[in-house]
């Protein structure tokens, strides 16, 4: 009996981390009703736009609109991306969302990895 309680325990505690370790994935239309997750969130990239030391993708949007899904790349990582970054293309960036100024969601990218042109 301690066995199979013991496989049970040992089975719900690495279930549990693989849950975890794999984000949810959402349409861009959905990141804004999961600010503070991580998650990986997919859509088409319809705008570039620079500010402040980064490139602003608009996912889903133009950047400024609502409904857009803010992509912040730091200057500093343009030389690891694509030239055109991403432009036209659908695209799924995995990262915490995070609230942006027109109401949406945004994801601040800190490694390539994150984003994947599919």
């Amino acid at each position: 009996m301690r066995k199979v309680l013991f496989l049970g325990l040992i089975f719900g505690v690495v279930c549990f981390f693989v849950s975890v370790s794999f984000a949810a994935e959402y349409k861009y239309s959905e990141a804004a009703d999961h600010i503070d997750e991580k998650a990986t969130v997919c859509g088409k990239i319809v705008e570039t736009m620079a500010y402040q030391g980064s490139t602003i993708l608009g996912m889903g949007a133009a950047v400024m609109e609502s409904g857009c899904v803010g992509i912040e790349i730091p200057d500093s990582m343009k030389d690891k991306l694509p030239e055109d970054m991403y432009k036209d293309k659908e695209i799924c960036v995995e990262g915490e969302i995070y609230k942006n100024p027109n109401g949406g969601g945004s994801i601040k990218v800190t490694d390539p990895s994150q984003i994947k042109a599919e």
